[in-house]
């Protein structure tokens, strides 16, 4: 059984509530927000071990604008960050809303495209969790 504090911020209710129902069930405490804002403030308030994250919720690029806000907090900067989003598929018709992320560095620890595959996402929170535990262990 695992352990550790997940914070899932996405606008789709079916998904959030399957992936959470999935991750508890292997041991991890999930909390939810519903956009970035809400996100950012229960990023402030909980610390989580790590952020399972969307793209595209109340506008296109939220998720991006979140992620960078992250990682540019001294305090929560080497937070985990795993993006679920299915932006890829949306990249063409939608470039002009996520040409700032073009020539920046990736905001996120992975990317997995929805729809998500749970044994991948599985294997991504335990090893990025892990990684964040050593961390917070050396410092």
């Amino acid at each position: 059984m695992e352990s550790g504090n997940i914070l899932m911020i996405d606008d789709d209710r079916d998904f959030v509530c399957s992936t959470k129902a999935f991750l508890e069930g292997r041991g991890y405490k999930v909390e939810t927000a519903v956009n970035g804002t809400e996100g950012w403030e229960k990023i402030q308030a909980g610390k989580p071990d790590l952020v399972v994250l969307d793209i595209m919720m109340d506008y296109d690029a939220e998720g991006f604008n979140l992620a960078y806000q992250l990682r540019q907090d001294e305090a929560l900067k080497a937070t985990p960050v795993i993006i679920v989003s299915g932006f890829s598929k949306h990249l063409n018709e939608k470039m002009k809303e996520f040409e700032f992320v073009l020539g920046q560095d990736w905001p996120a620890d992975a990317y997995i495209e929805k729809p998500v595959v749970l044994r991948e996402l599985a294997e991504s929170v335990t090893k990025l969790i892990g990684r964040a535990g050593k961390k917070v262990a050396a410092a």
